[in-house]
């Protein structure tokens, strides 16, 4: 019997005006029995979605931090408050100062009031299986650095300002019958390494699906697109099937057939909120 994996969108950075929106992101992943919040957005407002939907996020299996970015963390201050026995996994460097040159350089390191509370942050830097068939992949791809340099993001290493070479990112994939399935909050080191390093630490299986923000925004004919390069479309072993937003908007791609919920709480005509342009 196939496991069911279901994924509940918590918040993301579009809304028809339900539920509130905005610049972060946050998942609610249920598999074989198990249920994992990946990431937080900016604010508690992945919460109050969440609590609209029915969904409690207290006493879940597994909390985990993708990268050190505020849009991506701000929240966990609520899943601390609400439960004191609450534990995040994330990468050593995941507490670290990062910046962004969109629009002026600019912070976007985990928030203050929730590097706090570091105790609460399980920190690693190798790979790990935080549940049976459930493991976060850190990046082995060299020289990021130069993808961190083009996007113009940045970190704070000793007193210098150097390129992001994402040692504070990781994948979280599931060990599915099917395959893998790879989770990358924003993919900032690109989705056909991403992908090779799925397969590198999980017995170079096929991935079978990949779900998350691509940060691949780009225009054609005056429309936004969002599309893999030619050389990651050539990388991957199953068709690409939907990636209609970019930036933390939640794309997925997967192959017909895979037994994948991807619950949307938003529907079009779709709101967006104002910092969408802000690059982190």
């Amino acid at each position: 019997m196939q496991s069911k994996i279901r994924v509940t969108v918590l918040i993301e950075n579009t809304s028809d005006g339900t539920l509130a929106c905005e610049h972060g992101l946050s998942l609610f992943i249920e598999y074989t029995g198990k249920q994992i919040l990946l990431d937080a957005g900016s604010s508690e407002a992945f919460w109050e979605n969440a609590s609209a939907l029915g969904i409690s996020l207290t006493g879940l299996d597994a909390y985990v931090l993708s990268h050190g970015h505020y849009d991506h963390s701000g929240g966990f201050e609520k899943i601390f408050l609400q439960d004191m026995n609450a534990a995040v996994y994330a990468r050593k460097e995941a507490l670290d100062t990062y910046l962004s040159a969109s629009g002026g350089m600019h912070e976007i390191s985990v928030p203050q009031n929730v590097a706090s509370h570091r105790d609460r942050f399980l920190l690693a830097d190798d790979i790990r299986e935080i549940l049976p068939g459930v493991f976060l992949v850190p990046h082995s791809t060299k020289d990021l650095a130069q993808i961190g340099k083009k996007s113009g993001l940045y970190k704070k290493q000793m007193d210098q300002i150097v390129p992001d070479d994402f040692a504070h990112e990781q994948s979280l994939v599931l060990d599915t019958e099917k395959g893998l399935i790879v989770f990358n909050s924003c993919s900032h080191a690109g989705a056909a390494s991403i992908l090779q390093e799925a397969r590198d630490a999980c017995g170079h299986k096929r991935v079978y699906a990949y779900v998350g923000g691509l940060h691949m925004k780009g225009k054609k004919e005056g429309r936004e697109i969002c599309a893999f390069s030619d050389r990651e479309n050539n990388s991957l072993d199953f068709k690409p099937f939907s990636a209609p937003k970019c930036r933390n908007s939640v794309n997925i791609i997967y192959t017909l057939g895979l037994l994948l919920s991807i619950i949307y709480s938003y529907r079009p005509p779709r709101q967006h909120h104002p910092d969408r342009e802000r690059y982190s």
